[in-house]
């Protein structure tokens, strides 16, 4: 199977999860509370956590008016050139948005084969960011089949980095954005972007979700970075054990979380809390950043809550809940 973002369908028969390792083999020597400066002392070496800062692009949409074309309760399909390409993008605004009060925003990227569009309704956060008033901004990829520079993407041209860049900056300067509440969140290869995002701007995102192909970037990351991801035990695609992504060797979602927690200083075991059906949380312990994956046994290659999924395939966890209740709690200071 060469595409990594159709959903697969449960097998008749319910695996359990495999065992999930420990988050972290370090013990604590001393700790005190994650601010700017703050000295952790693990395993004998010291290293200096500073808080993050969100990045300022100057300008900003705040007190002005909307820009033309952009109304509160629709959505629009917009371009920008980046990296002398033109790309596009579907900006929701929730009805309640003003130009008067900051509001957060998700960016939303689509799996292999996908578009924003797909994303925009697949993922279920249309409902979400109309009731808790943010942003959705759902990017489109590149390339044939679309996608984007990560994960099991070879090598290319196309900076998504910097596309990302300029949309946020684009974005930042035209609407009232809460600069330090700004999120991503990504399905299989755009799970994979979203990964890359968090290590490679972690002044602009501030905290990530990503359901089925939480990666942590082989570069590894500065700062850490609170992360929620999900992972069915069934995925043929994007193994959970990890395997062959189209030509790339995936080490897994647990092999994933596992790095993230050490990222994000988890210094205690995770720990399995059954959050409802067959669906388990795991969470890194006395985290700088925090850290979880939700493994939902006998999931397939899917977006768990999606409303898309045929009932026969649907699951039991509400993915956009339980993503937004997670990112709703990070920011980042200005």
């Amino acid at each position: 199977m060469t595409a990594d973002r159709e959903p697969s369908t449960l097998p008749a028969g319910q695996a359990a999860p495999a065992q999930v390792p420990n988050t972290t083999s370090d013990v604590r020597e001393t700790r005190s509370a994650a601010t700017a400066g703050e000295i952790l002392v693990r395993g004998g070496s010291h290293r200096s956590v500073s808080a993050r800062v969100h990045r300022d692009p100057g300008a900003s949409g705040c007190n002005k008016a909307m820009p033309q074309g952009l109304k509160a309760g629709g959505t629009t399909v917009r371009q920008l050139t980046s990296g002398g390409l033109k790309r596009s993008y579907r900006l929701h605004i929730p009805p309640s948005a003003t130009m008067t009060t900051k509001i957060p925003l998700v960016l939303n990227f689509h799996g292999r084969t996908g578009t924003a569009a797909d994303q925009e309704a697949y993922s279920g956060f249309l409902p979400v960011s109309d009731r808790e008033t943010f942003l959705l901004v759902s990017p489109e990829g590149t390339g044939t089949p679309t996608g984007w520079s990560a994960g099991a993407t070879p090598a290319n041209s196309v900076d998504d980095i910097k596309f990302i860049n300029d949309l946020l900056d684009t974005l930042q300067k035209e609407l009232c954005v809460d600069g330090g509440r700004v999120y991503a969140a990504g399905f299989s290869n755009g799970a994979f972007m979203a990964s890359r995002a968090a290590c490679e701007l972690p002044d602009r995102i501030t905290a990530i979700a990503a359901v089925g192909g939480l990666d942590f970037p082989q570069k590894g990351c500065g700062v850490p970075v609170p992360v929620i991801a999900f992972h069915g035990t069934a995925d043929e695609v994007v193994p959970i054990n990890g395997g062959l992504v189209r030509a790339w060797q995936y080490a897994g979602a647990y092999d994933a979380f596992k790095r993230w927690a050490q990222n994000n200083d988890c210094i205690e075991p995770s720990d399995g809390v059954g959050i409802g059906g067959d669906a388990v949380r795991l969470a890194g312990g006395d985290c700088l950043a925090p850290t979880e994956l939700v493994v939902v046994n006998g999931a397939g290659h899917v977006w768990p809550g999606s409303p898309a999924l045929p009932k026969q395939i649907a699951t039991p966890v509400a993915a956009p809940e339980l993503i937004w209740a997670f990112l709703s709690r990070q920011r980042i200071g200005s």
